[in-house]
């Protein structure tokens, strides 16, 4: 139930698509720029202590970089941190998204699978940048042999100063779903909120007594019963609190079906860059489009997985788009 991956044998920056966001063509990356609504007065660019305080810029602009599927080891490829430091520098992000398969399989001890994610995450703390992380289908790869599963990666990630993420709500199928409010530049509240969801791994090999398999369905996992109700619960929950629906992002690594029929019917969704591979999504959809769609207030999802896919569009008023991958592992 493992990709038959294709891989570039030599990658370099691509094209540079400007539309409401940024997306550089096989270059292991995808950014978007937010904007404030109604920005004024000065405040500090963005919070750089550590904390949640994320903050729009002065003129009311908050810039995102998403890393996907680095999936290296203990010896990371040094083309992978210059790529990340190339674009961190380029870029000047507020904030760092990682969307999953951050580690793979090789570290044989819990010393090794640290130095992997010190590996991935030295480029944005050395520069001081808030980030976060999602889990992909591969970060346990290593557990069998180093006891390292996600509950205790996430534990390890938010030992690092700049680091955002927070435990996951109880009862929610996944680890480290979350979100991020990023404040005013004036302070005076939250002006757009940040989801982070862990997609899972790998389906259960039947329902209902029968067979993923046997018919030939994707064996990749999906955004579980529990966490589209959490969303939905959380959403609403925001927009009592704060007078009004707060939009959003939300980021996670396996893409939902929702990609594949947006890039079947591209002609009409706006889509621009690449489809190389197809679009490895679960057996079925469970919901969260649907979800997203009643809320109003999400307004791009950002997905990994697919390696040498970086297409986006625009699926019914929420934006869909892939990163490339951003490790040369």
């Amino acid at each position: 139930r493992r990709h038959t991956r294709s891989y570039l044998k030599s990658r370099g920056l691509g094209d540079v698509y400007k539309r409401q966001f940024l997306t550089v063509a096989a270059a292991g990356f995808s950014g978007c720029v937010v904007q404030e609504r109604n920005p004024e007065g000065q405040a500090p660019r963005v919070a750089r202590d550590g904390s949640s305080a994320l903050r729009f810029r002065p003129d009311g602009s908050f810039k995102i970089v998403q890393f996907t599927d680095t999936q290296d080891d203990h010896e990371i490829d040094p083309r992978t941190a210059r790529l990340m430091e190339t674009v961190l520098d380029d870029q000047e992000p507020d904030l760092v998204v990682f969307t999953g398969d951050n580690i793979r399989g090789g570290p044989t001890t819990p010393e090794e699978a640290k130095r992997a994610m010190d590996a991935i995450v030295r480029p944005v703390e050395e520069r001081r940048i808030p980030w976060l992380i999602a889990f992909g289908n591969h970060d346990e790869d290593q557990t069998p042999a180093t006891g390292m599963d996600e509950d205790a990666m996430l534990a390890y990630y938010r030992s690092f100063p700049r680091n955002v993420n927070r435990p996951g709500p109880a009862g929610v199928h996944g680890t480290g779903n979350m979100y991020v409010l990023i404040e005013a530049s004036t302070g005076n509240g939250p002006r757009f909120a940040v989801w982070a969801l862990d997609s899972g791994r790998y389906s259960p090999e039947e329902f209902a007594g029968q067979s993923i398999e046997g018919d030939g369905l994707p064996g990749w996992d999906v955004i579980r019963q529990s966490q589209v109700a959490w969303y939905f619960r959380t959403s609403e929950e925001l927009e009592a609190e704060h007078g009004g629906k707060i939009p959003g992002l939300m980021f996670f690594h396996i893409p939902l079906r929702e990609f594949h029929f947006m890039w079947e019917n591209r002609q009409n969704h706006a889509v621009v860059g690449e489809k190389n591979e197809p679009v490895s999504s679960g057996p079925f959809n469970s919901g969260l489009f649907a979800a997203m769609l009643e809320r109003g207030d999400v307004r791009g999802v950002f997905v990994g997985h697919d390696h040498v896919n970086d297409f986006s569009g625009d699926y019914f008023g929420i934006r869909l788009g892939y990163s490339a991958n951003t490790g040369y592992g």
